[in-house]
């Protein structure tokens, strides 16, 4: 008898553990699949969880060399389908864009500072399209450049409102774009079609603006990202969630998950201020909340697995934590990565390509470096 209920103990336990790990969690809301994840990964079969990074060069800005070519400083980046990378950096007095290839090596640089065609004046973002041409948006500007890969001006496109254009592979382009109000700055994202015409917006958000109105350092943001066939955009205002597109902007799901809020602490408060040269009048109007949002930064890789930036602290100095969720939005894994710097708000690109994963860091120097992993999941 004593062993007949031993083996219900057992058998009820393995069926605990099995429905804790192994099953999804979903229901539908309004019509749309909700994947519900807890503070601990999903144990799928026959789908590999565990991420290995393997570190394979840098494109170190501070490195011998790369002042004669004309690179100082590192904005944003994208990769192409052969592995090509290009660099763009916000200020220069020649060129702005930089390409090296699939090991790091040098080969040319386009895109000069000016007002004519093919040129501009800020470098804000380097965008890969995908038909393998070369995109340069200037910030400022309400139009954005477009090259072939060996860096020749092929087009100017001029655009409705200064948008911050992603080119997908349907034709259609998603959107980001702002709005400002005497009291509150408003951000929409969105789609449209190849004419910038048809726009469909997605999500919005808004927050005070800290010239008039006091606001928390720490605010709820709009966070978004674009794979091949996806959109997914996080508004932290709702917590953990977020929200996944087709490319036609249907919603296909969300996915929520259970975390633990991560305190300000009173180190990086003082360190904020510090910045701030004494009786600055934007102090008055700058304040923390107790606890940051719940993530900062996603990207996506090729096979639909999606990271998302979080708040805690990683496995090393200068290291945060990336959640990893499956194309079904279950979450799987967890990686501690160093390549996003948290004392002044930014947050620098990472992507995944050709199973490379590729993001900035800043050196103590203060020097921007792109870093390249190879990639194995177990």
């Amino acid at each position: 008898m004593k062993e007949f209920i031993f083996l219900i103990i057992v058998l009820f336990l393995f069926s605990f553990c099995t429905s804790k790990y192994d099953k999804v969690e979903k229901h539908m809301e309004d019509g749309v699949e909700v994947v519900v994840n807890h503070r601990e990964s999903y144990r799928l079969k026959g789908e590999p969880s565990a991420l290995n990074l393997e570190e394979e060069f840098t494109i170190d800005t501070e490195k011998e060399g790369m002042l004669e070519i004309g690179l100082i400083g590192i904005e944003t980046f994208d990769v192409d389908g052969e592995g090509n990378i290009f660099l763009i950096q916000w200020d220069s007095s020649g060129n702005y864009i930089f390409k090296f290839d699939n090991k790091g090596n040098f080969l040319d640089s386009f895109c000069r500072r000016g007002q004519g065609p093919g040129e501009i004046e800020w470098g804000g973002r380097v965008l890969v399209n995908p038909q393998g041409e070369i995109i340069a948006k200037d910030p400022s500007k309400s139009k954005f450049l477009v090259y072939d890969s060996d860096g020749n001006f092929l087009r100017e496109t001029r655009l409705k409102k200064n948008y911050s254009p992603i080119p997908l592979k349907n034709g259609k382009y998603f959107i980001f774009w702002g709005e400002d109000t005497p009291e509150f700055r408003k951000q929409f994202v969105g789609l449209c079609n190849s004419k910038f015409e048809d726009v469909k917006e997605l999500d919005n958000f808004q927050y005070p603006n800290v010239l008039l109105v006091k606001s928390p350092v720490n605010r709820d943001k709009l966070i978004y990202t674009v794979s091949k066939d996806r959109i997914y955009i996080g508004n932290t205002e709702r917590g953990y969630e977020i929200h996944v597109y087709d490319l036609d902007g249907d919603s296909l799901r969300k996915i929520r998950k259970e975390y633990k809020p991560v305190k300000v602490s009173e180190e990086y408060i003082k360190s904020y201020f510090a910045r701030f040269p004494k009786g600055d009048p934007i102090l008055a109007n700058l304040y923390f909340t107790e606890y940051w949002p719940p993530f900062r930064n996603l990207f996506t890789d090729e096979e639909g697995h999606l990271f998302v930036l979080t708040f805690e602290e990683g496995l090393n100095p200068g290291e945060y934590m990336y959640d990893i969720f499956n194309s079904g939005g279950a979450f799987v894994e967890r990686v501690s990565l160093e390549n996003q710097r948290i004392l002044h708000g930014s947050v620098f690109d990472a992507k995944i390509k050709n199973d490379r994963l590729y993001c900035l860091r800043e050196k103590e120097s203060g020097y921007k470096e792109l870093v390249v992993y190879r990639m194995k999941w177990e």
